[in-house]
């Protein structure tokens, strides 16, 4: 009698457990995600890699999405804002600053969440990292640039100026930029800036700064990584070493960053999706601030310029090249 008792509960159980997946999975089926990429890096890449195996594993795989690439340009970014506020999406997707600002400003409606936003708060994209007000939530990856320049001083510890590239305007760009030179002048340096307006003068910035300053550091901003590749070649061929950004500038030439895990980012993306999707309010849901992973470092890079990583920084690195 008891097993019987016992199997009938089991049974039970499942029943329950089925009922309660096909009610989530309808809840996320036909729902239509617009993804606003905002431009081409294999950091953006990393995020939707991340997302799209969140999503799967939260049962939501059979949400439609529309992802868009404005390609960094202001004018084409607005008219996908547009495009996504006049229907047609369940939630908005938007990855970086710049985007996410232009999505804010076309819907205060369409649920919305942010990935890669570095300064949500001072961007004006949310009240508070706690309560974010709005229709908007999301991930926030601040960087850390002050412990980037620490480690550009443990390693080129006769430094005077640093470079600094970001776009000038930029809501993560300006106050990253501002943190660093903050950071900078604590300790007694000088800075030179270059900033741009777009992409494409990332090159001609890194130029600007040859034969002026002794390193570069990339405060971070979604259109310096975009253009970041011109900067490291013109750096990489005048022997001057470069600092900070995301893995993707390390992989390039950089020869350290403060890193994330942008799949995890994505990921953790994705569990906003679901929960949005599934009803959770947008403006009583905190932003997500992932754990840093630690530095990554370039060690071949640094051996080509004739630097040495401090035995310390080499042993607790995340990843190195």
């Amino acid at each position: 009698m008891k097993a019987l008792i016992a199997l009938s509960t089991a049974a039970g159980l499942t029943l329950a457990c089925s009922v309660t997946a096909k009610a989530e999975d309808a809840a996320l089926s036909g729902k239509t995600v617009c993804v606003n990429r905002y431009a081409s890096a294999p950091v953006i890449d990393d995020i939707l890699k991340g997302m799209n195996d969140g999503l799967k594993a939260s049962g939501g795989e059979k949400i439609v999405q529309n992802i868009q690439n404005p390609e960094a340009d202001a004018a084409t970014q607005q008219t996908i804002a547009q495009q996504f506020a006049n229907g047609g999406c369940d939630l908005v997707v938007v990855i970086g600053t710049a985007a996410a600002q232009s999505i804010q400003q076309a819907t205060k409606t369409v649920p919305v969440v942010f990935v890669g936003v570095s300064t949500p708060v001072e961007a004006g994209i949310v009240q508070s990292i706690e309560k974010p007000g709005g229709n908007m939530t999301g991930v926030s990856d601040p960087l850390p640039v002050e412990s980037e320049v620490d480690g550009m001083l443990s390693i080129l510890p006769t430094i005077e100026t640093i470079g600094l590239i970001y776009k000038v305007g930029d809501p993560a760009g300006d106050p990253l930029a501002a943190r660093a030179i903050a950071h900078i002048e604590s300790k007694g340096l000088k800075h030179v800036t270059a900033g741009i307006a777009n992409a494409g003068e990332t090159t001609q910035a890194a130029q600007s700064l040859v034969g002026r300053v002794q390193a570069i550091e990339f405060p971070c901003d979604t259109t310096t990584i975009s253009g970041m590749a011109g900067a490291l070649k013109v750096a990489k061929d005048a022997k001057l070493p470069v600092f900070g950004c995301t893995s993707d500038a390390v992989k390039g030439g950089a020869i350290l960053a403060g890193s994330y895990s942008y799949v995890t980012v994505g990921m953790r993306a994705a569990d906003l999706v679901v929960a949005v999707l599934k009803g959770a309010d947008p403006a009583t849901t905190p932003v997500v601030i992932p754990k840093i992973a630690g530095f990554e470092i370039n060690k071949t890079e640094a051996g080509a310029l004739g630097l040495k990583i401090p035995e310390t920084m080499m042993t607790s690195a995340v990843k190195t090249y």
